[in-house]
């Protein structure tokens, strides 16, 4: 048996065992599930095979965009929706959500799509936002209504967020404002925290500031998600987690990574 066969509790023999995280990662060889306990990232395995281009997830829901099919998690694996191929997907409360390379954004109503409209360069939905190269857009019951800005390339519906080549802004009042000035690339918040990946690389909202986060390997964040801890996930492939200080041998808390050995990384999801 090798390392990387033994499990998470197994490995943690001191101290008390922790809930298991299960985050999912889109890569070019395919969907691998990924398990985090506390700051260990333990077993992955490639649970669908071929090139994964996105993955959302939430209310225990995974919904994952191949360039076949959107593809839907169920108990006993993946079920196609015959969406055909896309670029984007997202779950929106009980809704999931796809866009395709044209533009074309829908939901799925029982067993069918129903087409909500168009937009430009579709890139990222969070929950019923979604970022496009014509701004950010709201994937409503009854069609899609434009928030504003332009070539957004990531989404955050908390506050909401929009990271742009020209900065990042948070909603307030009813219109876009500066949250940070410089290209940003990716963002992500959840209950009043925020990650985001900019010119300076992965920076933090702790405190009503943004600080740089001093990651342990030196590679383009792909995107972040939230678990029982920051979790991030680079192109090249490693999952890194933001651990807590009573989660680490020595008390000392802070970044614990591993490399899952797969290219072409895209989005991590935790449903």
């Amino acid at each position: 048996m090798s390392q990387e066969d033994i499990s998470l509790d197994e490995k943690r023999i001191y101290g008390e065992k922790r809930d298991t995280t299960v985050a999912y990662v889109a890569t070019g060889l395919g969907l691998a599930r990924v398990e985090i306990s506390g700051d260990q990232v333990g077993r992955v395995g490639l649970v669908h095979q071929g090139a994964v281009q996105d993955v959302a997830g939430g209310d225990g829901q995974l919904l994952v965009a191949t360039d076949e099919d959107v593809l839907v998690g169920t108990e006993e694996g993946f079920a196609g929706t015959s969406f055909g191929p896309a670029v984007a997907v997202g779950v929106g409360g009980d809704r999931l959500l796809a866009a395709d390379e044209d533009g074309r954004v829908a939901h799925l109503a029982g067993d069918q799509w129903e087409v909500l409209g168009t937009v430009d360069e579709p890139r990222r939905f969070d929950g019923p936002y979604l970022a496009a190269g014509n701004g950010v857009v709201r994937a409503d019951e009854d069609g899609l209504a434009a928030r504003g800005l332009s070539g957004v390339r990531d989404v955050a519906a908390a506050a909401p967020y929009a990271a742009t080549a020209d900065g990042l802004y948070r909603w307030v009042d009813g219109e876009w404002t500066v949250a940070r000035e410089g290209r940003a690339s990716v963002v992500t918040a959840e209950d009043g925290r925020a990650h985001a990946v900019t010119g300076e690389g992965l920076v933090a909202r702790e405190g009503g500031r943004w600080t740089a986060c001093d990651l342990p390997v030196a590679e383009q964040v792909a995107d972040v998600a939230y678990g029982e801890s920051p979790t991030v996930v680079t192109a090249a492939g490693t999952v890194l987690v933001d651990a807590p200080s009573d989660a680490t041998p020595d008390g000392t808390g802070g970044w614990r990574h591993r490399s899952l050995g797969m290219p072409d990384v895209t989005a991590i999801a935790i449903p």
